[in-house]
């Protein structure tokens, strides 16, 4: 019984192949003349066709953006007596890791105020992906007034 399939799968292929090989078609018109373009780059491209003119404008697909240098935070030098904001995103794992981040602070930093923002903030423990959501907890960082956040996104 399986051999009349695999008779079967062969003669399809076969018959692509030969149907892929098959020679191209004659064009059925000579080529018209060359047409002479012009083409300055500028912030426009111009390009003649014929009588008419046609402008188009160079748009590159890249997204590139003008960068503006901005000034940098001043970096803190310890942890003495800082408030430190730890921010889960919800991801898994994520807060095993800050949680043992909270245990060294508490060990190695006594004078250091750590905060988890997942408790007290329940909702910032979700991946935040949209405007709204992003302002929601960047204002309940500031108003917490965080010298530094430290942000866990695990797998």
């Amino acid at each position: 019984m399986r051999r009349p399939q695999y008779v079967l799968v062969v003669g399809l292929l076969l018959a692509s192949f030969l149907a892929g090989c098959a020679p191209a078609a004659a064009p059925t018109a000579a080529p018209a003349a060359p047409v002479k373009e012009t083409v300055v780059v500028k912030e426009t491209v111009q390009v003649p066709v014929s009588a008419a003119e046609q402008e188009w404008e160079l748009v590159n697909p890249a997204g590139v953006r003008q960068i503006t240098p901005i000034e940098l935070a001043p970096r803190i030098t310890t942890l003495e007596g800082k408030t430190v904001v730890l921010r889960w995103n919800g991801k898994h794992n994520g807060d095993n890791f800050l949680n043992r981040i909270a245990e060294l602070l508490a060990e190695q930093i006594p004078t250091a105020k750590v905060i988890k923002l997942w408790e007290s903030l329940p909702e910032s423990a979700a991946i935040v992906n949209t405007a709204d959501g992003l302002a929601k907890v960047t204002k309940a960082t500031q108003d917490l007034k965080a010298d530094i956040v430290i942000a866990s996104q695990s797998d």
